[in-house]
This record gives C-alpha cells, sequence and structure tokens, in this order.
C-alpha cells in the first residue's frame, strides 16, 4: 500500500477512490446487498407469492446492470489497480467475473420460472456469495482477499442454514464451525506473512524478496495456514468432510451455485498467489490434488443419493479445477477461463434436471429416475447430455477443456520431473474414467429400468426448456470451436 503519512485528507480519498470506475460491477454487486435489505421492509408483510416475485425481479435487475458493466470492461479490456492496489482487474478477472454473474442470472430465471420461493435468506445469501466470489476474483491485497472470502463465506452460512429441520441443523453447524475455524487461520498465516513481510500488497517482488530473506520453517508455517484457508474455500482434501453433508440438505439451485461462484473465484486467487510460495509447494500441490480427485470420485461411486453423489463429483471438480496451481499464470488462466465456462454450465445443468427429479435426502433415491427417459425424452436427453458434459466426453466442449488440462500437466511433468505431477496426470486420467462410472448411474435408470411407483412422476422442464437447450448448443458448439471460449 502506498505511503500516506502526511498527505493532506483530500489526496488521501482521491487515492482511495482512484480507478473505482474499474470495479462498478462489483461495487453494484455489494449496493444491491443493501437494497435488498431495505427492500424488506415493504415485503416482509406481505403473501409468499408476492414477495418472492419481487425478492427475483430486485435481485436480477441489479445483476442485469453488473453483468452489463462487466460485459463493457471485458470487451474493453479494462485493468488497472484501484484503491491504493487493494484490487486489480486484469483480462482473466473480467472473464471469470463474467462467467460468475452469467451463472446467476442464469440459476435465478431458472428458479423463478419453476416458481421456487425465494425467501429473504436466500437473497441476501446469494448475493452475498456473489459479491464475496466477484471481489474475490480481483483483490491483490491480503486485507482485501481475506475481507472478500468471508463476504462470501457470510453468505454461504445463511445458504446452508436454510433447512430448519434436524437434518439441515445437523449439516450446517459443522460448516459454519469448520469455516469460522479456518478464517482465523487464514487470518493468523496472513498476519504471520505480513510479519516477516512488511507488506500486505501482492504487487512486485516485495513480498517475494522478504520472505525468502526468512526462515525457512517460520515462513512455510505462515504460508501452510495460508494455504488451508483457501484449500477449504475449495472443498480440497482434508478439508472436504462437510461438504456432502450441507450440499445435500439445499435445493438443487443453491447446491450448483456453491459448486460454481466459490470455486471459480478461489481457484484464480490461488493461480495469482501461488508464486509467493516455495517451489517444493508443488509437489504438496500435487499430491493433495491425488487425494481429493481419489476422495471425490471414489466417494461418488459408493453412493446411492443423487445429492450426494453429486457434492462428491464437485469435490473432484474442485480438484480437478484448482490443477491450474501447477502451470504458469498465462497457461492457467487460459485454462481456467475454458473449464470454468464449460462446467459451470454442465453443473448448473445436471443440477437443476436432478432437483427436479429428486429433492429428496432418502438413503436410495435413484430409482425415482427409472424410466423417465422414455417417457420424458427431452428431460432424458438433456440429463444424458449433462453427465456426458462433466465426464468430459466428445462431442461436448468440456473434452477439449480436460484435455487442455492433461496436456498441461505432462508439459509441467517435462518442464520440472516431478514424480508428484507425473502421478497426478496418471491419477487424473484414472478418474475421469472412474466418474464416467457413477455419472452414467442415473441415465442407467433413465433407459434401462421399467417406471415403478417410486418414480417421481411430477417433472417438467418446458417453461425452462429454451435456457436447457441453449446451455446444450453451447456445449456442442464448444467442442467444433474450443478458441472461442479460450482467452
Amino acid at each position: 500500500m502506498q505511503e500516506t503519512a502526511g498527505l493532506p485528507l483530500n489526496d488521501i480519498l482521491i487515492q482511495i477512490t482512484q480507478g473505482f470506475s474499474y470495479i462498478l460491477p462489483e461495487i453494484i454487486c455489494l449496493i444491491w446487498i443493501i437494497v435488498g435489505i431495505f427492500a424488506e421492509l415493504f415485503l416482509h408483510s406481505k403473501t409468499q407469492k408476492f414477495s418472492s416475485s419481487w425478492r427475483y425481479f430486485i435481485a436480477q435487475i441489479g445483476l442485469g446492470l453488473a453483468l452489463l458493466l462487466a460485459f463493457q470492461r471485458m470487451y474493453l479490456g479494462l485493468q488497472g489497480f484501484v484503491s491504493f492496489q487493494l484490487f486489480a482487474v486484469n483480462p482473466t478477472s473480467n472473464i471469470l467475473n463474467v462467467v460468475v454473474l452469467v451463472m446467476g442470472l442464469l440459476l435465478l430465471i431458472l428458479n423463478q420460472t419453476q416458481q421456487k420461493s425465494f425467501s429473504n435468506e436466500e437473497k441476501i445469501g446469494f448475493l452475498s456469495v456473489l459479491s464475496g466470489a466477484l471481489l474475490t476474483s480481483v483483490s491483490y491485497h491480503w486485507l482485501s482477499i481475506y475481507l472478500s472470502l468471508e463476504l462470501m463465506s457470510l453468505g454461504t452460512y445463511l445458504l446452508v442454514g436454510i433447512r430448519k429441520d434436524e437434518n439441515g441443523v445437523r449439516a450446517s453447524l459443522p460448516y459454519v464451525l469448520f469455516g469460522m475455524a479456518t478464517s482465523a487461520i487464514f487470518l493468523y498465516g496472513v498476519s504471520l506473512v505480513y510479519g516477516m513481510s512488511g507488506t500486505f500488497a501482492l504487487e512486485g517482488d516485495a513480498m517475494v524478496r522478504a520472505l525468502s530473506s526468512q526462515n525457512p520453517w517460520l515462513v512455510g508455517t505462515a504460508l501452510a495456514l495460508v494455504g488451508s484457508g483457501i484449500l477449504f474455500k475449495m472443498t480440497w482434501a482434508p478439508f472436504h468432510p462437510w461438504n456432502p453433508d450441507a450440499l445435500e440438505t439445499l435445493p438443487g439451485s443453491w447446491m450448483s451455485w456453491m459448486s460454481i461462484a466459490p470455486k471459480i473465484a478461489v481457484a484464480g486467487l490461488g493461480l495469482r498467489i501461488i508464486h509467493l510460495f516455495p517451489p517444493q509447494t508443488l509437489n504438496v500441490v500435487a499430491i493433495l490434488a491425488i487425494v481429493t480427485l481419489l476422495v471425490g470420485n471414489f466417494g461418488a461411486l459408493t453412493q446411492t443419493n443423487t445429492k450426494r453423489l453429486l457434492a462428491y463429483s464437485s469435490i473432484a471438480h474442485s480438484g480437478f479445477m484448482a490443477m491450474i496451481w501447477l502451470f504458469n499464470y498465462t497457461e492457467g488462466s487460459q485454462a481456467l477461463i475454458m473449464y470454468s465456462i464449460l462446467y459451470s454450465l454442465s453443473t448448473l445443468l445436471v443440477f437443476y434436471l436432478c432437483d427436479n427429479g429428486s429433492n429428496t435426502i432418502v438413503k436410495n433415491d435413484l430409482d425415482q429416475f427409472a424410466g423417465l427417459g422414455k417417457t420424458k425424452p427431452w428431460y432424458g436427453i438433456s440429463l444424458l447430455l449433462g453427465f456426458l458434459a462433466l465426464t468430459g466426453l466428445p462431442p461436448l466442449g468440456t473434452f477439449w477443456a480436460k484435455l487442455n488440462y492433461f496436456g498441461l500437466l505432462w508439459s509441467t511433468y517435462q518442464f520440472t520431473q516431478l514424480k508428484s505431477i507425473l502421478a497426478l496426470l496418471i491419477v487424473s486420467l484414472f478418474t475421469t474414467a472412474v466418474s464416467l462410472v457413477f455419472y452414467l448411474k442415473i441415465p442407467f435408470q433413465l433407459y434401462f429400468k421399467e417406471a415403478s411407483s417410486s418414480t417421481n412422476p411430477i417433472i417438467s422442464i418446458h417453461k425452462n426448456a429454451w435456457i436447457v437447450g441453449l446451455i446444450g448448443l453451447v456445449l456442442f458448439f464448444a467442442f467444433f470451436f474450443p478458441d472461442f471460449f479460450r482467452a
């Protein structure tokens, strides 16, 4: 942070507000949290249907305005520092924030057209996660990173606490406690880093030089504490146990939201700060990625509940997505952008369709999909397409996104000659094959099982058929024109 001692107050204020035009989308989303809170003064006494409609309208107006500004920022290629280098926008963060905003807007439209209620807690939680994710993507200072992550975490606490029954309380309490503990650990690690480097700013190489002159064990401890907080947000092993229980109790829309927005933001954050860590950190990241892929994929393989299966698969995708931390910044950014766009669309599609087919937390609910591929052909084809996209099979664009990761892993191994990275490449190929087995559990029910009394007869996606069709077209388009999704 620049020196402010002795500067007139007017100059300090000018420097604080310098570059605010670069982060207008993020500012709009923050303002909209306040707008949403004040709107409840007029909505709390109205009927549920009336209140939900207005909450959707308010949230969509805010997202629409932020999205327009984000598109403009991306199109113009704006980049620069904001407010004493607390934030920094660049082409990568611009694209990632557009992706998050588009996914948020699609999610709200899907929910509203299905006439799902939208409580005040859900609205504030949703907007908090959105704002935190957007700010995390542009944070370039330990103080702004911590505050952005905490804003995002507060939103997730609200969302996981929606369900007020015994199952909801049992699932949300560990998540909140673990989240608070890891936030404290992260903050303590940041304080140690500041104590050794004398700066919170990530700009330049001053922090790297300062840390390199300190005791390696002390530096390693501080960075390990920082890394623990980040890995919790990514649900990497061994910080993953809360994920299946918490997500299982949520509606499919909020499951998908918590599997998309925080992961994209934190993956991008890790790519920006990985240079602070010593070179041997690559071995640690590779080993943790291996464990995360194995836990996520084999955990999903044993599940008989739809939501738990998807929760474990989101752990596996987190492990896969954040492998960009092993690549250089340019290659990692390009890989993350393509994977984020296509993975987000696939996740939104699958979670939405599965939420229509099953909204239970019983032990075995896969048979609720039995025979639906024959009686509801559009539903069956759409769900099959979504699962194939999550697996990464042609002719869908996620095939190239995953292949790009595999190629970069091989290039990184050739450059570093680290056996852990070669092992990660082998494990990632193996777990991709494993994922095909559990992802096809539901399509197997759709087409090879006969409908029974447990089959869910109330499935209607015709109101959102255009969104489902559009997502499918984008996934197909990405296979034939993958360069369009590369920065």
